[in-house]
């Protein structure tokens, strides 16, 4: 039987991930495409493909599925900051990106059956980066593909990544819920209210809630995942602004509680400069250093639009038996985007995570 939770856990190709990433994803995809039978809908923050295989890969895995009948829509993010610069993403919450997503698909697909909106966030971003495939029928192919990863070159060949892939309608039919309340309206306001579910999937508990509309809510249960632990923490998050994450972090360093992980230099130094400027950020610089005192970290280069964009991509979180994943980084802001996270409960998936973050770990300590 077809295992209905799978994982893509990719590295950045110059510390330690495979040569030929790129194209196992773009095939990856590609074949994810293939299987659809009705509908793939797509909700995208940055896709922008350079590589022209896997421009070929992608883009005629979408021109396939409409000659062959499948409804295809594309909602990707019409809103990035006009200036373009680090600061701009890091008030957003946000891994920055340049503009160009929409000059790239309707380049591609402008001409096609492939229906594409942008989504205007008023100020905030469409962050999530997820698939949902044939939410309709129920069929063996209905499911979702989600997790941290653009559709660029960068994101499958420099940064430090993950994509999940469940098999599930009632994951998918809430999935397509907060992509219909963005197609609906063009802009994220309220979309993914009152969305968190639960279901079992294969013996493994998975849970899902979406921002913005159950945004407080999401970073209260990610602190209180945090709080609760007593065994082990492993993060794995580009940024850790949340101030109420950071508590609960400190907090559990000073129980005793084992912490490990990751988050990405490049993007967190001008955000700790910022708080050793503030008199009012005393206790999140305080909590800051407690918690970063536990993790490695990676430099990435600073961000600019044309730079190499290879951050520690990560949005991983394990406590004690939850994995925590999806495009939510662990923000002060990230709640107000538009973003997707999942948990679940299952030993298998827990431990290709917890190896894989600690590999990325070894490699920049």
């Amino acid at each position: 039987m077809t295992n209905p939770i799978n994982v893509h856990l990719l590295r950045d190709i110059e510390h330690g991930g495979p040569s030929d990433q790129l194209s196992t994803i773009a095939n990856d995809l590609a074949a994810y495409l293939a299987a659809a039978r009705t509908t793939i809908d797509v909700a995208i923050y940055d896709f922008r493909l350079d590589d022209t295989s896997a421009i070929d890969s992608v883009i005629g895995a979408f021109t396939d599925a409409v000659d062959r009948g499948v409804a295809v829509r594309i909602a990707y993010d019409a809103g990035k900051p006009a200036d373009g610069s680090a600061a701009a993403f890091a008030a957003l919450g946000a891994d920055p990106a340049p503009i160009g997503t929409g000059d790239f698909l309707n380049q591609h697909l402008g001409s096609t059956k492939v229906a594409l909106k942008p989504i205007r966030a008023g100020g905030q971003l469409m962050h999530s980066k997820y698939i949902v495939r044939d939410a309709g029928d129920g069929s063996t192919t209905t499911g979702i593909w989600t997790g941290s990863t653009n559709f660029t070159d960068d994101a499958w060949t420099r940064q430090e990544n993950n994509i999940i892939t469940v098999a599930d309608p009632v994951i998918a039919q809430s999935y397509l819920a907060d992509f219909e309340q963005m197609w609906s309206t063009g802009g994220i306001h309220n979309a993914g209210a009152h969305g968190a579910g639960s279901s079992t999937v294969g013996g493994a508990e998975i849970g899902w809630d979406f921002c913005p509309g159950d945004g407080a809510a999401v970073n209260t249960a990610l602190a209180a995942r945090v709080a609760a632990a007593r065994e082990r923490l492993v993060v794995a998050s580009m940024v850790l602004t949340s101030h109420e994450v950071l508590a609960a972090l400190a907090a559990a360093v000073t129980q005793g509680v084992p912490l490990s992980g990751i988050y990405d230099g490049g993007q967190m130094d001008p955000i700790v400069r910022q708080w050793r400027s503030n008199p009012g950020s005393r206790q999140v610089l305080a909590d800051w250093e407690s918690v970063s005192a536990q993790l490695s970290r990676k430099n990435s280069a600073p961000y600019t639009p044309t730079s190499v964009h290879d951050f520690m991509h990560l949005k991983v979180l394990i406590s004690d038996d939850t994995l925590t994943t999806g495009s939510y980084n662990f923000s002060s802001n990230a709640e107000r985007n538009a973003e997707n996270q999942l948990h679940l409960l299952d030993p298998t998936t827990l431990d290709a995570y917890a190896g894989y973050v600690d590999t990325v770990i070894a490699e920049y300590r």
